[in-house]
């Protein structure tokens, strides 16, 4: 039995389907077999080896593994204390090769209660939100398998996917392949700000769209958009809220 979803990824509305329960344990079993959909495994805790296409890929906790259509696979090996999420994605054959992300560490609590608040309550806005974060860098990567030359749209996609990771100008800089200074300057002349002003910028933005669309906490959105301190989440959310009301 299937629970079905329709969540927002990227602006578009995609149909995800979860098998009731959630959780599978140490004590599988299954033949190498593949899906009519693609589908995305989480690794909520523990570590586990698939094989997947005639190669082992190994996750552990915060790993999220997508597997395309039709390709062959199966659990190698679980640890005792692992547990995983695992649901398809209805993609109109969108992904094409094995992706692997992860999400922060501090997004699984709370992912393993609102798979529990659905399964005693019923209630799902948080979970939608969250499976729908977790979807968009899979959909970002595909979007960008062909390589980019072009400076602008280095830049965009790189605030694009990594907006809420630990990222620096010098990160970037090796992207664009020029020194610290020459990106400083490229990122203004782009987008209008430093770096730490647009990235500041990115992540506000998408806290604003997440606190208008969906239940999480603020504390809880700090986090998801890339925040350590909640204090200067805090301060930059009010800040460039208060300025997009003023307009």
């Amino acid at each position: 039995m299937y629970t079905e979803f329709a969540i927002d990824i990227n602006g578009k509305y995609t149909n995800i389907y979860m098998q009731s329960g959630f959780f599978d344990h140490s004590n599988m079993s299954y033949p190498l077999h593949k899906h009519a959909f693609s589908e995305i495994h989480i690794l909520l805790s523990g570590n586990a080896v698939l094989r997947c296409d005639g190669e082992d890929v190994v996750l552990n906790k915060g790993d999220v593994l997508l597997i395309p259509t039709n390709v062959m696979h199966t659990y190698q090996t679980c640890a005792k204390d692992s547990k995983r999420l695992s649901f398809f994605v209805d993609d109109d054959k969108h992904f094409q090769s094995i992706s692997k992300s992860a999400i922060p560490q501090s997004m699984l609590p709370l992912l393993c209660e609102e798979i529990q608040a659905y399964v005693l309550f019923g209630r799902d806005a948080k979970l939608r939100s969250l499976l729908s974060y977790i979807c968009c860098d899979f959909f970002a990567i595909e979007k960008q398998a062909t390589p980019i030359t072009n400076r602008e749209l280095i830049i965009e996609n790189f605030f694009f996917q990594k907006y809420n990771q630990k990222i620096t100008l010098d990160d970037l800089a090796k992207e664009l392949m020029l020194s610290h200074k020459q990106t400083e300057r490229e990122v203004r002349k782009i987008t209008g700000n430093t770096f730490t002003d647009e990235l500041t910028k990115r992540r506000i933005n998408a806290a604003i769209m997440l606190s208008q669309t969906t239940d999480i906490t603020l504390a809880e959105i700090s986090e998801l958009v890339g925040y350590s301190s909640y204090c200067g989440f805090y301060k930059a959310f009010k800040r460039v809220q208060n300025r997009t009301e003023e307009k």
